[in-house]
């Protein structure tokens, strides 16, 4: 009979462990989730800024912000501690780098239409909730 109330001490114990490490493990994840929820801004403001029709293209401000983007992607690459979200990194710096180069070749001969913007939009959204896992 006295064997009963330690048993369940002892499950109580190992409980409480397994709760602290789970949390412990999503602290991390959340971290990288914040990471790529910032990222996701970045993207999308990238093309608010520049994938706006009749928008004269200015090639300095847009290599200046694909500097700054390339350094966040980066970081985050370089940062991330949670080693498997590493190539979910690459991949989205990838998807800049695409988008960024689609954006520069439209802008620079005034093919911008609010429809790109917009489809451009959907997909960095898509890819990103993807990324998430949603």
């Amino acid at each position: 009979m006295n064997s009963t109330p330690v048993s369940r001490d002892v499950f109580l114990y190992v409980a409480a462990i397994f709760m602290a490490s789970c949390g412990t493990a999503t602290f991390t994840k959340t971290g990288s989730d914040a990471t790529i929820e910032s990222l996701r801004s970045f993207h999308l403001a990238f093309i608010d800024e520049f994938a706006v029709p009749g928008k004269k293209f200015n090639a300095t401000a847009f290599n200046a912000k694909v500097n700054d983007g390339n350094a966040k992607f980066q970081q985050a690459i370089a940062n991330d501690k949670f080693t498997a979200r590493r190539p979910v990194f690459v991949d989205l710096k990838a998807q800049f780098d695409a988008d960024a180069a689609h954006l520069k070749s439209k802008a620079s001969r005034g093919k911008i239409t609010p429809a790109l913007a917009t489809e451009m939009k959907k997909d960095v959204n898509r890819i990103y909730d993807h990324a998430l896992g949603r």
